[in-house]
């Protein structure tokens, strides 16, 4: 593992706030039956071993989302880190900040794969599809020892659900990040962000 790599498995937030991606996003899976209205009002939830990373995902969309004007709230202004670890938690404080979609973003391991992945993904998994079953998911896997000790890529993966339905309506992976650029966070999110209005998510 590359030193830069391994720096990444004891604590994430150096990579985050100097690494880099790329550029673009791929594996994007969309809703059957083309986009809804575009979402106005989100908020957007980073799942992390350490809250200085998962301040960095939220604060980096937020800060994203306004600039092209859409109302944006972080988890961390609807939840609080305590009330974070169940869904039916997660829930009502979601509720309470009227948001008409939610984006759950965090960052993935994957093994090494000999090709990329295609732009465009025909199928996802099953516990993808709910809010509940991917954040329960997700939030156990991220917060187990070691996740992501032994990984080959790292790629943010942001999907969005729609509020009122809590089902997912777009997902997308950035491209692998690269320690050695100078692209950061705020750059691979703004792709994400670009990718979600190019395909009708966002005004």
């Amino acid at each position: 593992m590359r030193p830069a790599c391994s720096a990444v498995a004891l604590g994430l937030l150096t990579l985050l706030l100097a690494a880099c991606s790329t550029g673009g996003v791929n594996s994007i899976w969309t809703e059957p039956g083309g986009a809804p209205s575009p979402y106005r009002k989100l908020a957007v939830i980073g799942i992390a071993n350490k809250t200085s990373v998962q301040r960095a995902y939220e604060d980096n969309f937020v800060g994203a989302l306004k600039a092209i004007g859409v109302t944006a709230s972080s988890g961390q202004a609807v939840a609080s880190a305590a009330n974070r670890t169940g869904d039916q938690n997660i829930r009502k404080a979601l509720e309470h900040s009227g948001a008409d979609g939610i984006l759950v973003t965090h960052l993935i391991a994957e093994p090494a794969r000999n090709s990329e992945p295609p732009a465009r993904a025909t199928a996802i998994p099953q516990a993808y599809r709910r809010l509940d079953l991917y954040y329960n998911q997700v939030y156990r896997e991220v917060m187990t020892p070691g996740y992501y000790a032994d990984y080959q890529k790292l790629r943010l993966e942001s999907n969005l659900y729609d509020a009122k339905r809590e089902t997912l309506v777009w997902s997308g992976r950035s491209q692998p990040l690269d320690p050695d650029s100078e692209r950061t966070i705020g750059q691979i999110i703004a792709d994400v962000v670009a990718q979600l209005r190019l395909d009708g998510y966002l005004p």
